[in-house]
C-alpha cells in the first residue's frame, strides 16, 4: 500500500517528539503507533479496512478518568485554540498511499504547532481542554434537545395546541431564537386569551 510500512512512516514523521520532547515509540503495531514521555502519551491510528480515518490522541499518562486513559483528540486541540477551522481540519480519510502521505504530514505538523503545552503535559492546558470537551459535549446535547423540541413544536403549532407549544419552549427560552420568542409570545396570548 505505502513504501515504507505505517509505523516507519509515522516513526519518521513524528521524530520530533523522541527529539525534542523526550518521547519514545512504546508499542508498533500495523496500523497503530504509540510515543509515551515519563508523563504523557501520543497515539497516531489508522483505520485501512473500514473508515480509513487517521487520528491522533494525546493524553495523561497517569491521569485515569473512569478508571481508563482519558486520550483526546486533535480535532479538540485545534478547536480549543480557535485554529480548525482556519486550518481546514477534519476527520481525515486516506484511501491511498499519497492520501495517507499527506494526512499524517498535515496531522503531524498541527500537532508540532498547536500542542506544545500539552507534550510538555501542562497542567492547566489539560484542564481547559478537559472543561473544553465538557463545554462542547454539553452544547451538542442542547442542540440536540432543541431540534427535538424544534420538530414537535412544528407539529403542536401547526395544530394550533399553543398549550403544547408553551409546555416546550418555557424550559429553554433563554436558547430560542428570535422568531421562537415571538412564537412563545404569540402562545402565552392565545392561552391567556379569555373567550367573549
Amino acid at each position: 500500500m505505502i513504501d515504507k510500512n505505517f509505523p516507519e512512516l509515522i516513526q519518521d514523521e513524528f521524530s520530533y517528539l523522541v527529539e525534542n520532547y523526550g518521547f519514545h515509540c512504546v508499542s508498533a503495531t500495523v496500523f497503530d503507533v504509540r510515543f509515551e514521555s515519563d508523563t504523557v502519551f501520543v497515539d497516531v491510528r489508522y483505520d485501512a479496512n473500514r473508515s480509513y480515518e487517521i487520528g491522533i490522541e494525546v493524553g495523561q499518562k497517569n491521569v485515569l478518568f473512569d478508571g481508563k486513559e482519558r486520550p483526546f483528540n486533535l480535532g479538540e486541540i485545534l478547536r480549543l485554540r480557535g485554529v480548525a477551522e482556519k486550518e481546514g481540519y477534519k476527520a481525515f480519510q486516506a484511501a491511498d498511499s499519497v492520501s495517507l502521505i499527506n494526512c499524517i504530514s498535515r496531522l503531524s505538523s498541527w500537532l508540532e504547532i498547536y500542542a506544545v503545552d500539552f507534550l510538555q503535559n501542562d497542567r492547566f492546558s489539560f484542564k481547559r481542554l478537559s472543561d473544553f470537551r465538557e463545554k462542547e459535549c454539553d452544547q451538542y446535547e442542547l442542540e440536540t434537545k432543541l431540534s427535538h423540541i424544534r420538530r414537535e413544536v412544528q407539529i403542536a403549532w401547526s395544530n394550533k395546541d399553543y398549550l403544547k407549544v408553551l409546555e416546550l419552549y418555557q424550559p429553554v427560552e433563554s436558547f430560542l431564537s428570535e422568531v421562537e420568542k415571538k412564537k412563545l409570545a404569540f402562545a402565552q396570548r392565545q392561552i391567556t386569551k379569555t373567550p367573549n
